[in-house]
Parts: C-alpha cells; structure tokens; sequence
C-alpha cells in the first residue's frame, strides 16, 4: 500500500500545474535579484525598476550580454476573452535611471507562447518601429482568443542588437478576461470612435474630445495581438486603409481607449 501511495504521489507532481485565472504578478514582496515562485528563466526582480519606483521584473543586455528572459507559470485555461497585458519602459544603463533607450536595429522585446511548456512562438513584438521612448511605464496588451481552453506559459525574451546597453522594466503582468466587444481601460482624457464599422475600403478614426496632442500613438492589432500598423496620433481625424487587411476583426488603440474594427 505505501509503494501505491508513493507511486500515486510521484505520477500527480509529475502532472503539469496551471495558475489559477485569471493570474496576475506585481513583483511587490518579492527578494531582490529572485523571481516570483513558478516563474523562471535569468531576468531577475529588482527595486526601483517598477512603477512608482517600486519592484519589477526587469533584463539587463548589452553587447556583452545579448538575451535576457523569462517564462511565466502554466497560467489558464484561457478563454475566448483572455487577454495578456504588462507594462514596460526601456531604460539606458548608464547612470541608471537618467535616459530612455531609442532601441536600434536587433533590439526587441518578444512576447512569446507556449501551450506544452517547450515550443514556443512569438504572439508580440516590439521593435525600433513600434517602441515609444519614454521613462514613463506603457501598457501593452495581446489578445489570445485563438488559445481558448488551453493552458499556457509566456515567455518575455529581451534581444540586444547593436547601440546602448539597456534595461528593460516589466511589471504589472496580468492573464484575465477582457471582453474585446467594448474594451474598458479608460482614461478620463480621451475617446473615440470608428467609422464605417464594418469597412471593407477605409475606416476613420474620429476624437470626440480633444487630446494632448502630445506624441500619441495610434496602433492596430490583429486577433492574435500582432500589430499590423502604428502611427504618431496628432489631430482629431485620420484615415487608414484596410483594403489590403484581410477580413476579421481587429483592435484600434489610441492611448488607453481600444475599439474593436470588423473588415469585410
């Protein structure tokens, strides 16, 4: 009877384990220079690489050290309104925090998934194209309706290219259901709305109250979070051809306001 017990014991630890969802990681109560339990890979929590100067899980690459990651827990299941986001800024090293990176050619920030725990494939990326140099934290999302029921694990893979060497801050790291009819991540400052919807030709982007004005981005995703388009915002209308995107649904963000598009 103890071998049985021993050998049933030994069979469930060997089974995979998910998180419980939705998931969320703020790093916050976490050892320096350690990671969350269940997470792994080399990036390493630090203090005051975070929000508000807080905790973050943070990659540190340079010509000496050219790749930096890290894997989340086996996080799921998934649904079909299960959505990744986390927040990230890209810092120089030098005289750490006093300049923003302007990433170069071969930098990038991979965001990638698994659903065996051995292959993976890239589901986000940010490059010299779509990186808004800032040393303000910008949230990023990846829509994983096309994972629905499976679990998961993510992997975060920094590249260094060529140019400085940098860090590159994550924090607030969150699985959840984010219903992609009418997604609420609101500011007070700006909305807007697209027209037609449904296109097939063209669609309008119309603010309906005044931005900033001050270097926003416009960018437009596709259902498997791959961005398709990314421009610099700064008036109250613009025009974006779709005749060459192929029919499905995609997501228009501009600053924290998403809107669903349906091309025909």
């Amino acid at each position: 009877m103890r071998i049985i017990t021993a050998l049933c014991f030994i069979l469930f630890s060997l089974q995979p384990f998910a998180q419980t969802y939705p998931y969320g990681e703020g790093f916050e109560g976490m050892p320096n220079t350690q990671v969350p339990v269940g997470w792994g890979g080399s990036m390493k929590v630090l203090s005051n690489h975070g929000i508000n100067d807080l905790k973050a899980i943070c990659a540190r690459v340079s010509s000496a050290v050219t790749l930096d990651s890290a894997i989340t827990p086996l996080i799921g299941p998934l649904t079909s309104t299960s959505v990744l986001s986390f927040q990230y800024r890209i810092i120089d090293q030098s005289i750490y925090p006093s300049t923003p990176t302007n990433l170069d050619d071969g930098d990038s920030i991979e965001i990638l998934i698994s659903t065996d725990s051995v292959n993976y494939h890239t589901v986000f990326l940010i490059t010299d194209n779509n990186h808004n140099t800032s040393f303000n934290f910008v949230k990023k999302k990846v829509f994983l309706s096309q994972y629905a029921g499976s679990n998961a694990n993510f992997k975060i893979r920094c590249h260094y290219g060529t140019g400085t060497s940098f860090y590159v801050d994550i924090d607030t790291v969150a699985v959840k259901n984010e219903p992609q009819t009418g997604i609420e991540d609101l500011s007070n400052e700006t909305s807007f709305s697209l027209y037609p919807n449904p296109t097939s030709s063209q669609f309008t982007v119309c603010s309906l109250q005044v931005f900033s004005f001050k270097k926003t981005y416009l960018n437009v995703y596709d259902v498997s979070g791959r961005e398709i388009h990314s421009e610099v915002f700064t008036s109250a209308y613009c025009q974006l051809p779709t005749a060459n995107w192929q029919p499905g649904i995609y997501f228009v963000q501009i600053g924290n306001l998403t809107r669903k598009l349906i091309v025909e």
